[in-house]
């Protein structure tokens, strides 16, 4: 196997780089890369392979008024231990603390979950549901994009040739707010997910204000329910609308059966994700208020 290396030292010279290239590879954590390369699964193999490890701007987790701003580069390991993510998103903490074994997280990065395009991604529900936005680089100028839109199918997304994911843009959960995270696999730990589902809500006198429904493993991507969170809002936040809100959640959804699990299951799942996930996050708002 033969190809041309290259590492680019700044997030320009990566465009630059890039721009010059007509066939190549990112490697970041190289979990998933390196282990297709090995084993010839890449249809055709990359030319070149860019690796983008030496770029210290893409490795930094910033507090940007009511935002946290994340570098693609930022590895999973790093999201778990890190006091700004688990304060102010805390689900994304939760969601990357699933993701396979210690080994993987250590080398595995965010950028790296989102750009793979699995549908049974660990971290992109919980993304989805902090109304998370990509900051795309090229070589003339950059753009951002809500998260939502960048999936096409299983394994690809909206990028171009020559552009990249420089940063991921999350909202900070608020006092009256709250969120989970929930995945199920056959396993409790280095499983794939049969289901993975991350919830958002925003209280105010007991009603919900504005909700964000994330699920991972029930489609060609991960999707958000945007009909069931315009169902939630305005009206009560309790036991008995979130039993609703899980019922209507398995009537949306519309999973395949795979070697993971059937279909049915996944929906049975869906309807109690949903709803513990609702309760979860309530309290959370609950438990902020009776601290003042």
């Amino acid at each position: 196997m033969e190809f041309a290396y290259y590492n680019p030292k700044s997030i320009q010279a990566l465009a630059d780089t890039l721009s010059g290239l007509h066939s190549y590879a990112l490697l970041a954590g190289g979990t998933d890369l390196l282990v297709k390369m090995k084993e010839k699964l890449l249809r055709p193999m990359p030319a070149a392979v860019v690796d983008i490890n030496g770029i210290d701007d893409l490795q930094a987790i910033d507090d940007e008024d009511g935002y946290l701003s994340i570098g693609a580069l930022v590895s999973h390991t790093a999201l778990t231990r890190s006091p700004l993510v688990k304060g102010k998103a805390g689900i994304l903490a939760d969601a990357a603390g699933q993701v396979g074994s210690p080994q993987i997280r250590n080398r595995g990065t965010v950028g790296g979950n989102i750009c793979n395009a699995s549908p049974a991604a660990d971290t992109v529900p919980a993304l989805l549901a902090l109304d998370a936005r990509v900051r795309i680089h090229s070589r003339h100028d950059f753009l951002e994009l809500p998260l939502a839109d960048l999936f096409k199918g299983p394994g690809r997304t909206c990028l171009l040739p020559g552009q990249f994911i420089s940063r991921i843009k999350v909202r900070q959960i608020q006092a009256d707010e709250g969120a989970a995270f929930f995945k199920f696999g056959k396993r409790k730990a280095l499983a794939i997910a049969i289901i993975n589902c991350a919830v958002w809500l925003k209280i105010a006198d007991g009603m919900i204000c504005d909700a964000r429904i994330a699920f991972g493993s029930v489609a060609p991507t991960p999707i958000r329910l945007y009909e069931l969170e315009k169902w939630l809002i305005g009206k009560p936040a309790g036991i008995e609308v979130f039993t609703q809100a899980g019922v209507i959640a398995s009537q949306l959804l519309k999973p395949i059966d795979d070697v993971r699990s059937k279909a049915s299951y996944r929906t049975r799942l869906a309807r109690v994700v949903v709803c513990r996930g609702l309760a979860a996050a309530l309290e959370q708002v609950q438990m902020r208020c009776e601290c003042g």
